[in-house]
């Protein structure tokens, strides 16, 4: 028979390494479609211009995508410093960091 206390240690590193798995998997579909979406919005805005439809500023366009993603970024560290502070370290949190990975590279 399996003693109670390595159950009690098991199942919650079990658990999280499976809710790891699923959070990376789904982060990296998400972030797959958010760059397909952003690609075809730049290849449609380029195709417009070049029909001389519109006229686009580019550099204005460089510049304001790189103050969005600075300021996501930021949001980011601002969010998981808070979430550091809150969330204890355990044997789910230590099952679900290999489990994010893993999650992440087979997604």
């Amino acid at each position: 028979m399996i003693d109670q206390s390595l159950i009690s240690l098991g199942a919650p590193l079990a658990g999280g390494g499976l809710l790891g798995f699923c959070v990376g998997w789904a982060v990296k579909k998400i972030m797959k479609l958010a760059f397909i979406i952003l690609g075809l919005f730049a290849l449609a805005l380029g195709y417009v211009e070049y029909q001389k439809t519109i006229s686009v500023n580019w550099t204005v366009v460089e510049n304001q995508t790189q103050t969005l993603m600075t300021h996501a970024a930021h949001k980011v560290y601002v969010i998981t410093q808070q979430m550091g502070h809150e969330i204890p370290i355990g044997f789910g949190v230590l099952g679900f960091m290999p489990g994010l990975a893993l999650g992440i590279l087979k997604g």
